[in-house]
C-alpha cells in the first residue's frame, strides 16, 4: 500500500495511528467532561477551572523536557500513555459508582494533566528524531490534519453515546481508545538515549541559556503564551456557553460548533503541509496571529447560527497555519540535544491558558458571555501589536532548506 508523505516512514505512521486514538479519547472526554460541569453548575468559572486544570501542569514542562532529553523518547511516550489508560478506568469506575462529582472531576484531571503535558513534549521530540528537518513541514501538517480530524468526529461521536447511553459507555469506549494507542507505539524502533548523567537543575539551566542567546525563539515562545492566553480560551471555554446560553443547544450542537471549527482547522492543516507560501515563515505567523484574534471577536458579534459556523470555520484554519508554522519553526531552529528542553519551555507557555481560561470563566459569570470575548480578543490584538515589534528577528527568518 503506497501511503502519502511522510506516512511513508513506517515508525512515524505507528505513532501518527497513536495519535488517532489518543486524539479520539481525548476529544471524547473534553466534550463529555465539559457538558457534565455547565449542566451540573451553569458556571462559567469552574467550567474554566476545568480547563485550566488540564493544562495547568505546563509549570513543570521545563522540567520535564529535560528529564526527557536524557531518556528513550519511545519509553517517556509509552509512560505517559500508560496513564492515560488509568486515569480512563478511574473515571469510569466514579461514573459507575455515580460519584463524578465536579470536585472529583478537578482533582483527577490534575494528574492527567500531567501525563498529557509530558506526552505532548515525548511526541514532538520523538518525531524530530523521525523526521529529516526538510521533511519536518509535511509531518508537522500531518499530525495536526490527524489532531483536526479527530476534533471533527470524535465530539459528534461521544455526544451521541453520551446522550444514548451514557457516561459509563463513554468511559469504556475512551479506555479502549487509550489501550489501542499505547499498543500502536509499541512497534517503534529508536536508539536515541542521551548516556550522560542526569543533573536536572544543569539540564534546565542549560535549556534556558540556550533560548536566552536565540531571540527567535523567544519571540515564538512569547507569541504561543499570547495565543494560549486569549484566542485558545474560545474553544476550552466560551464555546459550551455559546451553544447552550446563545444558540438554547444541547451537547450535541456543542460537538457541532467544534466539529466545525476542527473542519476549519483540517483544511487549514492540509494547506501549510502541502505548500511553503512564504519564505519568511515568521512574518507569515504574526499576520495570521492578527486574523485569529479578530475572528474570535467575531464570534461575539453575531448570534446567527449559520454565521457563528462560517467564522469557526475560518477560526479553525487561522489556528492550524498559525500552530503549525510555529512548531516547524521551533523544530527546525532548535539543535536535536536541545529538543526535549525547548520544547519544555514551549509547553510553559500553556501556562498561560489556564491562567486565561479562568480569567474567562470569571468574567462570563461577572460581565457575561459576549463581553468577555471582546474583551479577550482586544486583549490579544494590543500584545500582538507589542509583540511584533519587539520581533525583528523573527519577522525577518527566511527558511533555510
Amino acid at each position: 500500500m503506497k501511503y502519502p508523505g511522510q506516512l511513508k516512514n513506517t515508525n512515524f505512521r505507528k505513532l501518527w495511528f497513536s495519535d488517532i486514538l489518543i486524539g479520539s479519547a481525548d476529544n471524547i472526554e473534553m466534550l463529555i467532561i465539559s457538558w457534565v460541569i455547565i449542566t451540573k453548575s451553569n458556571s462559567g468559572l469552574i467550567l474554566g477551572i476545568y480547563g485550566a486544570t488540564r493544562f495547568f501542569s505546563t509549570i513543570f514542562a521545563p522540567l520535564f523536557g529535560s528529564v526527557i532529553d536524557r531518556f528513550n523518547k519511545k519509553i517517556t511516550l509509552s509512560l505517559s500513555r500508560s496513564y492515560m489508560i488509568i486515569h480512563s478506568i478511574i473515571f469510569l469506575i466514579f461514573s459507575l459508582q455515580n460519584i463524578l462529582t465536579t470536585f472529583n472531576i478537578i482533582f483527577i484531571t490534575f494528574f492527567y494533566g500531567i501525563a498529557r503535558t509530558s506526552d505532548r513534549i515525548s511526541r514532538e521530540a520523538l518525531t524530530q528524531i523521525l523526521i529529516k528537518k526538510k521533511d519536518l513541514r509535511n509531518a508537522s501538517g500531518i499530525i495536526r490534519a490527524t489532531m483536526d480530524f479527530t476534533k471533527i468526529i470524535s465530539p459528534i461521536i461521544g455526544a451521541m453515546i453520551y446522550t444514548t447511553l451514557g457516561i459509563e459507555y463513554s468511559y469504556l469506549i475512551i479506555c479502549i481508545l487509550y489501550i489501542g494507542a499505547l499498543l500502536a507505539i509499541y512497534p517503534i524502533n529508536i536508539h536515541s538515549t542521551n548516556q550522560q548523567n542526569l543533573i536536572l537543575y544543569k539540564e534546565l539551566l542549560s535549556g534556558l541559556t540556550y533560548l536566552a542567546n536565540n531571540k527567535t525563539l523567544i519571540s515564538l515562545i512569547s507569541f504561543a503564551a499570547l495565543v494560549n492566553f486569549t484566542v485558545l480560551t474560545l474553544p476550552n471555554a466560551y464555546l459550551p456557553f455559546i451553544s447552550k446560553n446563545i444558540l438554547n443547544g444541547d451537547a450535541n450542537d456543542l460537538a457541532l460548533l467544534i466539529s466545525f471549527a476542527s473542519i476549519g482547522s483540517l483544511i487549514g492543516s492540509i494547506i501549510i503541509s502541502v505548500n511553503n507560501f512564504s519564505n519568511t515563515p515568521g512574518k507569515f505567523l504574526i499576520i495570521f496571529i492578527f486574523i485569529w484574534h479578530i475572528l474570535m471577536l467575531g464570534t461575539s458579534l453575531f448570534t446567527i447560527k449559520l454565521i457563528i459556523i462560517c467564522i469557526l470555520i475560518l477560526f479553525g484554519i487561522s489556528s492550524s497555519i498559525t500552530m503549525v508554522n510555529m512548531s516547524i519553526l521551533i523544530l527546525s531552529i532548535t539543535d536535536k540535544n536541545m529538543i526535549g528542553r525547548i520544547i519544555g519551555i514551549r509547553q510553559l507557555a500553556i501556562f498561560t491558558l489556564p491562567v486565561g481560561l479562568i480569567l474567562s470563566g470569571y468574567m462570563i459569570d461577572k460581565t457575561g458571555l459576549i463581553s468577555s470575548i471582546q474583551i479577550m480578543s482586544v486583549i490579544g490584538i494590543i500584545i500582538s501589536i507589542i509583540l511584533s515589534f519587539k520581533s525583528k528577528n523573527l519577522m525577518s527568518y527566511t527558511n533555510t532548506y
